[in-house]
């Protein structure tokens, strides 16, 4: 392990529940539960400044990551891939930019 000593890395290997466990882990599952599961590293950070908790986003979100937690989006719900809007006249639907690209004005080339 870089930039631990050689003392400390044995010392590490004869103690594994000396284990770092952040302060704010159980403040940031609690906030998560409340929420249904739903919020991100962005609202957990304001919840927890509501409660009167100070920490980063990074922090937080380093948090989550270590716990396997991962914000609910759009896309996991059901019949949703994840590739936004799909209906046609959408800004990004195949059907919008044919459509658009006749309605297009000719501009004279001179």
């Amino acid at each position: 392990m870089p930039g631990v000593p050689r003392s400390t890395y044995y010392w590490m290997i004869e103690h594994p529940e000396a284990e770092r466990v952040d302060p704010i882990a159980g403040d940031v599952r609690a906030v998560r539960r409340d929420g249904h599961e739903r919020c991100g590293a962005g609202k957990i950070k304001a919840a927890l400044e509501r409660r009167g908790v100070t920490a980063s986003r990074r922090r937080i979100g380093n948090v989550m990551r270590e716990r396997g937690m991962r914000a609910r989006t759009r896309a996991d719900g059901p019949d949703r891939t994840g590739r936004g809007p799909t209906r046609p006249g959408s800004r990004t639907s195949s059907a919008a930019s044919s459509t658009a690209a006749s309605r297009a004005p000719a501009w004279p080339v001179t």
